[in-house]
């Protein structure tokens, strides 16, 4: 029980839901956290350095101004109180020229101090700029004190000093704190409910297409899968009903097989086992009875043993087992030296093959498995032909390619049922049994056409016939074969 709960525990922590939901509300923790940080440590840093920032500016400003000559009275005034800056500025004897005070006389400038030491801090620096936090003993709090000499060392006009006071942050840290304290616990409330609520979100669809998979798991190959939501879901969902459909076929396929098998092994051997008790019980002393008694037991045990190896060729090219082994050869040649081999059924049973070939073309294959191509497109229209009994071999050459046709006169094959015909076993319903072949043959060749990388199709019109082609590489013929 407990190793079970733990399995439990296990799976619903590397759930997608549980990972999204702890993945944003660690997002969230990192920024309040980076925000907390930058509020703590860096607030007075940042408001010291745009302070310094703001009367420097300030000062540039009244400099530009002041050397155009642009400058009133009114003006400067303004900028002072706007600012919040007290302003002085003095002739190079220390003579006041302006003066603005906004402190009412507190300020460092205005307080009756000798300010002759930040003239000379100013003189004496590289840039002829001083500035430098400095408490105001009056009121116990600092201020910044900035100083710019006006005109060069050599030739100075005079100085601009500025003094602003710097406001206490620790109240003004306090309040925020408590504020961001506030804000901070609702961010995490509002972020842990987003979280659960997306997590749940992006996991729903994911849910339904596990329990519907596990349904198709179990048999129920009707299971429609739902992944409504994302574009991502839904193109998994399209491609499991897709796979949902096509193991319904194979299913139905495999039942189907599994049936005409059993149909094909039980004639046969249903065949052997009453000829064979017929030997026995009937025909053991009459040599003509016995006889042909056992030509018809080895002709049904050839047909079990055809049945036998087909599926066996059938599997080992499903399976990718079968190797190739290609050699040239005069395909036109080729074709001839097959068809004289249905001569005794041309005589025994009337039917007709017409070959037109062109001994000049070669092409590559194996031997072995083209002999079964044609034989099995072959078969297959002599089992379709039909009352007119005729099969047409055709080979069509073009500077590049060789295309092979094998063509019947038969009833033809349905717009609906042509996607079928190179299935496993497939039979038209209103056939006959096949005259020759197990049923597998048109699934064997399209492997074999699969194994080679042949084109092939199927061209078919309902009382008129079917041409069943494929199409090979033509290529030079070998100089060291001679024919």
């Amino acid at each position: 029980m407990a190793a079970s709960k733990k399995n439990e525990l296990k799976k619903a922590l590397r759930s997608i839901r549980f990972t999204v939901w702890i993945y944003f509300a660690i997002f969230i923790v990192s920024i309040l956290i980076m925000i907390w940080i930058s509020f703590t440590f860096s607030l007075e840093a940042t408001y010291r350095t745009e302070k310094t920032n703001d009367i420097s500016s300030i000062a540039s400003y009244i400099l530009t101004k002041w050397s155009e000559e642009g400058f009133t009275t009114d003006s400067l005034d303004r900028i002072a109180h706007d600012n919040d800056t007290c302003v002085l500025i003095q002739d190079r004897y220390g003579l006041s020229v302006y003066s603005y005070d906004v402190m009412g006389k507190n300020c460092l400038l205005h307080s009756g101090a000798s300010l002759a030491k930040y003239r000379k801090l100013a003189y004496d620096s590289s840039t002829g700029i001083y500035y430098a936090e400095i408490k105001n003993s009056r009121f116990e709090n600092n201020t910044l004190m900035f100083a710019m000499l006006l005109g060069t060392k050599d030739d100075p006009k005079g100085y601009l000093l500025l003094n602003t006071s710097l406001e206490p942050l620790e109240s003004t840290v306090d309040i925020l704190r408590v504020q961001m304290l506030q804000v901070s616990l609702a961010m995490l409330a509002l972020a842990f409910g987003i979280s659960i609520f997306l997590s749940s979100l992006v996991a729903t669809p994911i849910v339904r297409i596990t329990r519907s998979a596990e349904k198709l798991a179990q048999g129920d190959y009707n299971v429609k899968f739902n992944g409504r939501g994302y574009t991502e879901t839904e193109q998994l969902a399209e491609t499991l009903n897709y796979a949902s459909n096509e193991i319904t076929k194979i299913d139905t396929m495999r039942r189907d097989l599994m049936a005409n098998i059993s149909h094909d092994l039980r004639t046969p051997l249903t065949m052997v086992k009453a000829y064979a008790e017929m030997i026995r019980d009937l025909s053991g002393d009459d040599p003509v009875k016995r006889d042909e008694h056992l030509g018809i037991i080895i002709e049904e045990s050839d047909r079990l043993a055809a049945l036998v190896n087909d599926i066996m060729d059938l599997t080992k090219l499903e399976n990718g087992s079968t190797e190739l082994h290609k050699e040239p050869f005069c395909v036109g040649s080729r074709l001839k030296e097959i068809m004289t081999r249905y001569k005794l059924l041309s005589e025994r049973d009337g039917y007709k093959f017409y070959v037109s070939t062109n001994e000049e073309a070669w092409g590559e294959a194996d031997l072995i498995k083209f002999d079964q191509i044609i034989y099995n497109l072959v078969n297959n229209a002599v089992n379709y032909s039909g009352e007119e009994k005729t099969v047409y071999v055709t080979e069509v050459c073009t500077p590049k390619k060789i295309q092979i046709s094998v063509t019947d006169t038969g009833d033809g094959i349905s717009k609906e049922l042509m996607p079928l015909i190179f299935d496993r076993y497939y039979r038209a319903e209103k056939h006959k049994r096949e005259v020759i072949g197990t049923g597998l043959g048109l699934s064997i060749v399209k492997q074999i056409f699969i194994l080679h990388g042949f084109k092939f199709g199927v061209k078919s019109e309902e009382g008129i016939g079917s041409t069943f082609w494929f199409e090979m590489d033509r290529i030079e013929k070998p100089k060291d074969i001679n024919m």
